[in-house]
């Protein structure tokens, strides 16, 4: 692991762009992952309410319409990934989770937002410019505008949002008013709370929901054979 990869603490998520949060780790099977100590602070309450248990006390929201779903929305197992948009890692893992259910009509994606602000300056913006995109554009803008940006790490900044925003046909007054926009920050705290409320100490961190309502959870760029084997996991549980 690099030297900006770690940190003491973790910051909360607050109205700017500047305070990255941390990432974290559940789970034996680790591949590459971005850790934080847990020093947490909540600024914003979670109120969502409809959730499962999980083995370390907290909750995960069920999947809902108000989620980004990638695959086949009825599937019966879901992967639920909380990820930062600056992460290498989560950089690593992403063509695999689409290459999943890509393969596996079974099998639905929602990604969910855990961006690291002390080791990520950038992860933040990127979370909420991609929520913009959502509001504004849709969800199948939102993950293309995901996929741009894991491969475009170097470039996220206001000026390369602004450049997606634009592609997606998106006015770009409305877009800057978006960026301002505090419920959408405080929806991405919710995110980050809920990641480690369910055992999250890294990134990328993924929980696996079985047809049964099981949570198998795991951390880090697993490769594709390791990951297609927790599917068929869940798939027999």
């Amino acid at each position: 692991m690099k030297p900006d990869e770690q940190t003491d603490s973790m910051n909360s998520l607050q109205a700017g762009y500047g305070i990255p949060i941390a990432i974290v780790v559940a789970g034996v099977l680790i591949a590459g992952v971005v850790f934080w100590t847990g020093n947490d602070r909540k600024v914003f309450p979670n109120t969502t309410s409809n959730r499962t248990a999980s083995e370390s006390g907290g909750v995960l929201r069920i999947p809902s319409e108000t989620d980004h779903i990638r695959g086949n929305p009825d599937a019966s197992i879901v992967i639920v990934e909380f990820s930062d948009l600056e992460c290498p890692f989560c950089a690593q893992i992403h063509p695999t989770l689409d290459r999943i259910v890509k393969e596996n009509n079974d099998v639905k994606w929602i990604f969910r937002h855990f961006p690291l602000s002390t080791i990520h300056s950038r992860a933040l913006s990127a979370a909420v410019a991609s929520e913009c995109i959502a509001k504004l554009s849709g969800n199948e803008a939102f993950w293309s505008f995901t996929d741009a940006a894991f491969l475009n790490q170097r470039q996220l900044g206001d000026a390369w949002y602004r450049e997606q925003a634009a592609s997606f046909g998106i006015d770009l007054s409305a877009f800057e008013g978006c960026m301002n926009d505090k419920k959408i920050v405080s929806d991405i705290q919710a995110d980050f709370d809920e990641a480690t409320g369910v055992g999250g100490r890294g990134t990328p961190y993924v929980v696996v929901v079985t047809p049964s309502g099981d949570l198998m959870p795991f951390s880090g760029a697993l490769p594709y054979a390791q990951v297609s084997a927790v599917i068929e996991q869940a798939r027999n549980n």
